[in-house]
């Protein structure tokens, strides 16, 4: 469990978590942890001396998120799936018009008849028991099995498990023979048996060449008509159609009114249209001879193994035929070109009657083409038409003896299906004695992808609706097509109810058998032939899940888990010799989780031993340790998985590393622009403050040139003379000056107007929202002063105290006679 994600409730009685999983109550000791972690690293570093000191796991240990699903007879799955119809003459088709849910079938199906919520309402509750039943009816029937009968049997199981009384049960028995009624005539089920992949790989196939070949059939059918109309019309331009036999003939029933010898007299034989030629009538009548006798071969797959498939149900599928062969893909590709070989007179024969009725045919052009017309000339609706091959591979088989022929076909280009079962925990490139983790991985699905022109999909059975697709997909890409299903294994354990299908999920989910689709008909970048999806949170490592537990206080603690490739190893039985269970009494740090220790540098990694969660019977949680060589596994999953993700877009390294150098580019340009931004404004400021301060100066000169020195008070500048008499006005008569002091008049202060330091304005309004009219924006969207009479000293001093840039200067009150103009003063002073 992530550490950061972990969060302890306050705790409950134990019988408050019910069905939680908990870890033992016990006491621990630091001198047995000390011991048990010492053997603990002896054998996660694989010393065999330690074998005996530790406790392995048993059968019933589950992965501690599988736990809710031990009884997997409590919970609904996809299968039974119910298969459509292959015959209902429909072309294209998709995944889900092919097969369905029994589940989602049947809720279909009654919504139908019954949409009310309240309608068919007994019907609607028992649907669940009644899927149930069908299952266990099915139980592990191989191969896909008549739908109706099986559910009329289930309907009657249902009213005697009811036991209801008559009216219900008539009720509930009007609406079972409606849900009859509703199933597809012709429907199957389909379990989840030994082979589910290949049943439904035969059933896209079915239902995708039957309707095909009926429509080829029409086609071959008015080519025939039309071809013997072309040649009626020749034989009617000729002497041997003027004969009187002839005419009798072509009168009919009433011949016997006319005389054939003299109507053959009166008629022009030396006149009419040119007759084709013999090679152009030889042509089409040997055309005419090939479609009259094609006959549409019954088989419709061929089916070709290495003699592992002996079972009932390969005689019980209509259209197929199943092959031993010790080399399948050998033998496919020679069993494709004989097809092909055959069904080349036939489409050779349908295009020239083609070009022969549309008049066009042109023998310098189409003779040298239809000499040397093969299956590699066929069109894509020909192609199609070819009865399927499917070689079923064995793993070790494609990476040993069979590897040269895999590859051969894979280059060939010819539309075969390869079908090869893989088990997700294996090595397809181990021998039979060898430990699947003795070696790095042979990735089939990779070693597939390096034949550049041949589809490629890697799928699951579990996931029945991306497999179709997937199947749908290969065959109309008409290339040859690898397909890597993993059905999943059972779980040998008499405590374990899981059962294949929710194993072949928890490969899908530890990346054990990641999913993909490479398709090169979609383009040549990855980016466009590549499919990803199905995968469980593709952009992490390892998937999370929510995961709650009871620990020894018996407080709730709710969190998060990974789900590892060790965690599915631990399903696995021949792979539990690589896990050993860690003693409750143990409590050391050095115990990481694996998704934890995989993220540690190499340097660290050696401090610690990895472990994952597990739970067994009783809902006991314990942690196990895995071994190095189980731990060296889980880093190459870990390391294809990355392949894949790179390869899909997802976590992509090179878009990483360009991204990173496009934010530092852009960051660096923004720096540049940044410092080139200041270095002009702070030339701008430096040139505005000297502007500013050669103005302030200015008006000081003017200020002080208006003073008197003489005694030593300040006259301001009048703006305007008083008008000078005409007559000067007579000289009073000096007198003797009196001897008295002249009191000194007391020095005004200096004077100043408001003024804003303009170029340091930041625009930021707040002098405009006091007031808008003595507060005014020059061009420059920098404040100056407007009208001085529309407002007061006050707000002129509260514009000054909030200003961000401390540009506004109060200067002297403008009107003495305003309120509290000792208080403003005081305030002003400090901007003045």
């Amino acid at each position: 469990m992530t550490a950061k994600a972990a969060k302890k409730t306050p705790a409950k009685p134990r019988s408050a978590n019910a069905g939680l999983p908990a870890l033992p109550m016990t006491v621990t000791d630091a001198e047995a942890t000390r011991e048990i972690m010492h053997v603990l690293r002896h054998f996660h570093l694989g010393n065999p001396s330690v074998k005996e000191k530790v406790e392995r796991v048993s059968s019933d240990y589950l992965p501690a998120l599988l736990e809710p699903y031990r009884d997997i007879s409590r919970l609904r799955y996809d299968y039974p799936l119910f298969l459509f119809p292959a015959d209902d003459g429909v072309l294209e088709q998709g995944a889900e018009d092919l097969a369905r849910p029994l589940s989602q079938c049947l809720l279909d199906a009654v919504n139908v008849f019954a949409p009310g919520e309240e309608s068919a309402r007994i019907l609607k509750d028992n649907l669940p028991w009644l899927e149930r039943d069908l299952r266990s009816r099915l139980g592990q029937t191989e191969g896909p099995v008549a739908a109706s009968p099986l559910l009329e049997s289930s309907a009657q199981a249902l009213i005697a498990h009811l036991k209801l009384d008559k009216e219900n049960t008539q009720r509930l028995e009007d609406d079972l023979q409606k849900l009859l009624a509703s199933t597809p005539s012709g429907g199957k089920l389909l379990a989840y048996g030994r082979y589910p992949a290949i049943h439904l790989l035969i059933h896209v196939i079915r239902s995708s060449v039957i309707p095909r070949h009926a429509k080829f059939r029409q086609e071959i059918a008015r080519h025939i008509r039309a071809l013997k109309r072309l040649l009626e019309v020749d034989w009617t331009k000729s002497d041997e159609a003027k004969q009187p036999e002839k005419i009798q003939g072509s009168v009919g029933g009433a011949a016997n009114f006319f005389d054939s010898g003299a109507l053959s007299k009166v008629m022009d034989h030396s006149h009419g249209s040119v007759v084709m030629s013999a090679t152009r009538r030889s042509r089409i009548e040997n055309a005419l001879q090939i479609l009259q006798a094609y006959q549409q071969n019954e088989t419709l797959v061929r089916f070709v193994h290495h003699g592992d498939l002996n079972d009932e149900w390969l005689g019980q599928i209509p259209g197929f035929e199943a092959i031993t062969e010790a080399d399948p893909c050998a033998a496919a590709t020679r069993l494709f070109d004989e097809e092909a070989a055959q069904l080349a007179r036939v489409f050779g024969a349908a295009r020239i009657a083609e070009l022969e009725i549309a008049g066009i045919y042109d023998e310098a052009i189409h003779d040298p083409f239809f000499a040397n017309f093969d299956w590699e000339a066929f069109s894509r609706e020909e192609l199609l038409l070819v009865p399927a091959v499917i070689a079923l591979e064995a793993a070790n088989h494609v990476a040993d003896d069979g590897m040269s022929s895999f590859s051969r076909l894979l280059s060939s280009g010819r539309p075969v299906q390869i079908f090869v079962r893989v088990q997700a925990h294996n090595n397809p490139g181990a021998t039979a004695d060898e430990d699947p983790f003795q070696n790095y991985r042979l990735e089939l699905g990779y070693l597939g992808i390096s034949h550049r022109q041949a589809v490629v999909s890697q799928a699951s059975a579990a996931r029945h609706q991306h497999l179709l697709q997937r199947y749908i997909d290969s065959l109309n890409a008409t290339r040859t097509s690898l397909h890597l299903i993993n059905i999943g294994l059972r779980p040998t354990g008499q405590d374990l109810g899981l059962n294949a299908w929710l194993v072949a999920g928890a490969a899908l989910e530890g990346r054990v058998h990641p999913f993909f689709h490479i398709n090169p008909s979609a383009g040549d970048a990855f980016a466009d032939r590549m499919d990803f999806s199905g995968n469980p949170q593709p952009e992490r490592d390892w998937p999370l899940h929510p995961f709650s537990y009871v620990d020894e206080t018996g407080s709730p603690i709710e969190g998060e888990l990974a789900f590892t490739f060790a965690d599915y190893a631990l399903l696995i039985e021949r792979l539990r010799h690589h896990f050993a269970v860690v003693p409750s009494s143990c409590d050391s740090t050095d115990l990481i989780p694996v998704a934890q220790f995989l993220q540690l540098p190499e340097e660290e990694s050696h401090k610690h031993v990895p472990f994952i969660w597990a739970v067994s019977s009783g809902a006991v949680l314990h942690r196990v340790v895995i071994s190095r060589a189980l731990l060296q596994a889980c880093r190459d999953r870990l390391n294809f998985w990355h392949t894949l993700q790179e390869m899909a877009g997802v976590r992509n390294k090179y878009v990483d590393q360009a991204i990173a150098r496009t934010r530092e580019e852009v960051e660096a340009g923004a720096a540049a622009e940044m410092d080139a931004l200041k270095a002009q404004y702070e030339a701008e400021l430096a040139h505005a403050r000297a502007e500013a301060a050669s103005e302030v100066m200015g008006r000081l000169t003017d200020m002080l040139m208006g003073m008197d020195f003489s005694d030593g008070g300040v006259r301001p500048a009048l703006k305007s003379a008083a008008p000078k008499s005409k007559t000067p006005a007579p000289e009073p008569a000096q007198e003797e000056p009196v001897a008295e002091a002249v009191p000194e008049e007391e020095e005004e202060p200096l004077v100043e107007e408001p003024w804003i330091d303009t170029p340091l304005c930041t625009s930021c309004n707040d002098c405009l929202a006091i007031n808008p009219l003595m507060f005014i924006y020059d061009e420059s969207n920098q404040a100056i002063l407007g009208d001085l009479n529309t407002g007061t000293y006050a707000q002129m001093v509260e514009a000054a105290e909030i200003c961000p840039s401390k540009c506004i200067h109060p200067g002297a009150p403008w009107d003495p006679s305003e309120p509290n103009l000792d208080e403003l003063k005081q305030r002003a002073a400090k901007f003045n």
